[in-house]
């Protein structure tokens, strides 16, 4: 009996396992393209995918296709700056797809950041769904996991440098969403922050990866409201327009009953980009 190939409209394997369609996806979701599913009878049909998939990836690169890929640092800052998932989720499949044939520590480098932005897309939808619908937090908890692990691996072995460890850092950073979770990644995480600071002193974006555990663990396991808003105070000292630090100063602040400080912060975020949704959402909640 012949290979037999038929298309389906399966989501993303998180979202199938729960039986859900989260707001966004990932891995072949948004591309228009009907995905494949491999009847028993298509033995052998990994190595038949990893055989076209390098297939295609040598043609492409023959044909001088990365010029007008989306992986490249400008397509991850526009859907960075726009908080686009749709827009991020693309780009981190093209940079998987060409890591074949980009196999230099830049590239590798650009995964990890194109899936650092996918991950922490989907921890903001992660923290904006209530906790009582447990089944979509889990499956976006999937889908963050995902990502991460992702670009955990694209790091491996890289030069250790301070760019790179803050990277490791933060794709850990959102894979603590728990007690359990940070006892798991937390240590490693303070780890891998506080040696990108040490590589280099000024850099604001690591001192706002050391912020990150004071803000976000409870009390009992070392969270510390003051000492995050201190760590931000630093970055911003560096850095003044620097979002992500004013977004979760802004948080630190709310959190402390500050709410005017926490106000300040995102409107000064919303004026640095005023496509900033976090900043716009909150404001308009107030």
């Amino acid at each position: 009996m012949p290979y037999t190939l038929r298309g389906t409209d399966a989501g993303p394997k998180a979202c199938r396992a729960e039986g859900l369609d989260p707001r966004s996806g990932w891995r072949g979701q948004g591309t228009g393209l009907p995905s494949l599913q491999v009847l028993p009878e298509l033995k052998h049909s990994t190595r038949w995918f990893k055989i076209h998939l390098l297939t295609l990836c040598f043609i492409l690169a023959s044909l001088g296709a990365s010029a007008e890929s989306p992986c490249n640092p400008e397509s991850i800052t526009a859907a960075q700056l726009t908080y686009d998932l749709e827009a991020a989720i693309p780009v981190l499949e093209a940079c998987e797809l060409e890591a074949p044939v980009r196999t230099g520590d830049a590239h590798r480098e650009l995964v990890a950041r194109a899936a650092l932005l996918v991950a922490e897309l989907h921890r903001i939808d992660f923290e904006a769904a209530p906790k009582s619908e447990r089944p979509e937090r889990r499956a976006l908890g999937i889908l963050i996991d995902d990502a991460a692990d992702t670009g955990l691996k694209s790091l491996k072995d890289l030069p250790e440098t301070s760019e790179r460890l803050r990277l490791e850092a933060d794709l850990l950073a959102t894979k603590i969403r728990s007690d359990f979770r940070a006892k798991k990644y937390g240590k490693k995480m303070k780890a891998a922050a506080a040696r990108a600071l040490e590589l280099d002193p000024s850099s604001a974006c690591a001192i706002v990866s050391q912020a990150k555990p004071f803000l976000f663990a409870e009390t009992r396991h070392g969270g510390d409201l003051d000492e995050a808003i201190r760590l931000l105070g630093e970055a911003l000292a560096l850095e003044p327009a620097l979002e992500s630090a004013l977004l979760l100063r802004a948080l630190a602040y709310e959190r402390n009953g500050k709410t005017e400080a926490s106000r300040k912060d995102l409107t000064a975020a919303l004026a640095t980009n005023p496509q900033c949704r976090p900043a716009r959402e909150r404001l308009k909640d107030r």
